[in-house]
């Protein structure tokens, strides 16, 4: 019997099985997949990989602004392909061998939650005085005439393709359609977005949204919003995708069709109904320390529906196992900083604007303003910074160059509940992007 069992090897999963062995919990961890989930395997470690393929053409096309000549590209499939499968299986390997070298029991096999204490492997019990479910999430999927043609994926099989689509359809404007439409476009597909939201990536701040949406526009994607999936047909071997917006019925070529349309908590085997664990249509029900209604089973990362992060699942680890260990801990779940890997980058923490009930102060500092965003060629976008009325620092939402760096200090300094004059005081290196934070909040001060 362990002291702790974890159903599922996902980032929620290992690095909770990691964080216990090291307090000296005894763990078993069970997947009946790959180790890292669908983060390492499908998601966000292999679409990063694109993403920096993607990043390095945006850099060739720039390269004449910086007085090089940079002599014609072509695109090696394979190679990016192969680049992309040899990181993905670095980090299993690196996963294994932390796993192991902890003294973490990893049993490989489909997991069934028989009990509040046990969950059966390959018809072998397996007990434990806690488990945590962290079973992850998967894909969404949406049924329409034409639904089971070879040329609809999802953010997985699009990614196992053996070439890059010339004509992509993106069904979904969310985070993984906007990241996966941009990446497709760099490799040279003529990209249509569609949403059936009246804007894009809905859980953003406004003024973001609005930003990106005219940045993505200008780079060439072809958007189209308050618009549904009527249907995809084939004739012969050309595929065409008929969609409906406030204009009507529109009718594209396409050779594939990402459904992008969110994902859905994981409850496989988990027996929630026989074991009366309270669920929604969200995920699994939770409290601050992540029990489910049963006090001895935790539930994790996406099964929880909270907020499908990998970082998010991590940290929802670390709060069971200190719960476990009657340790108090300082994680801030109301302040998990998100990164979307669009171009340019987007990222965020705390309160968007709309959602403050309060008179705040609000201001943007433009990038174009900063001297090694200009040495850099890349200028487009702004920091915006919210205050409350006793001016502390509540939201941050950033566009553009070094946004996936840049919003940890800003998550730092609304953690430690930082006044403007506070921040202010910290001083930047220069040249630096991140002097663009004094600027707002110089704009604030004054």
């Amino acid at each position: 019997m362990s002291n702790v069992l974890i159903l599922g090897a996902g980032p929620g999963g290992f690095d909770a099985a990691l964080y216990a062995a090291s307090h000296g919990l005894s763990v078993t961890l069970i997947e009946a997949h790959k180790v890292g989930g669908t983060c390492l395997n499908y998601g966000c470690i292999p679409t990063k990989a694109l993403y920096q393929n993607a990043k390095m053409i945006h850099h060739i096309n720039q390269a004449k602004t910086f007085g090089v000549n940079a002599p014609a590209y072509t695109l090696d499939y394979e190679a990016i392909k192969t680049r992309k499968e040899t990181i993905v299986d670095g980090q299993i390997k690196a996963i294994h061998t932390s796993l192991k070298k902890a003294g973490v029991n990893l049993v490989e096999g489909y997991g069934e939650l028989i009990d509040s204490k046990t969950v059966r492997v390959n018809d072998k019990d397996y007990t434990a005085d806690h488990i945590v479910l962290a079973t992850g999430s998967k894909a969404k999927t949406l049924t329409f005439p034409g639904s089971d043609l070879p040329i609809i994926h999802t953010s997985k099989s699009i990614l196992e393709l053996n070439h890059f689509p010339k004509k992509l359809l993106v069904v979904g404007a969310g985070v993984i359609g906007t990241e996966m439409a941009q990446i497709f476009q760099a490799f040279g597909a003529q990209v249509t977005l569609i949403d059936f939201m009246d804007d894009i990536l809905m859980t953003e701040d406004a003024d973001i949204r609005k930003r990106a949406r005219n940045l993505f526009k200008r780079s060439g994607i072809d958007i189209h919003l308050n618009a549904s999936l009527k249907e995809v047909v084939q004739s012969n071997e050309t595929y065409s995708a008929r969609f409906e917006t406030k204009k009507g019925i529109q009718s594209i070529e396409t050779d594939a069709v990402l459904l992008a349309v969110g994902r859905q908590a994981n409850t496989n085997g988990l027996n929630l109904d026989t074991l009366n664990i309270d669920y929604t249509h969200q995920g699994v029900t939770v409290n601050a320390n992540k029990q489910t209604s049963l006090d001895s089973v935790y539930a994790i990362g996406d099964l929880n529906g909270e907020m499908m992060l990998a970082h998010k699942a991590t940290y929802d680890g670390y709060r069971a196992i200190n719960h476990m260990l009657n340790k108090k801990d300082t994680i801030r779940f109301d302040l998990v900083p998100s990164v979307i890997f669009s171009t340019p980058l987007i990222a965020s923490v705390g309160k968007r604007e709309d959602e403050c009930n309060e008179d705040v102060i609000t201001v943007k500092a433009l990038f174009k303003a900063n001297a090694k965003a200009i040495a850099m060629d890349d200028t487009d976008g702004f920091i915006k910074l919210i205050a409350s009325q006793d001016r502390k620092l509540i939201g941050a939402h950033i566009i553009g160059n070094s946004a996936d760096a840049l919003i940890h200090e800003l998550t730092a300094l609304i953690q430690t509940h930082q006044t403007i004059d506070q921040a202010y005081d910290l001083i930047h290196a220069h040249p630096t992007v991140s002097e663009t934070i004094h600027d707002a909040l110089k704009q604030m001060k004054n």
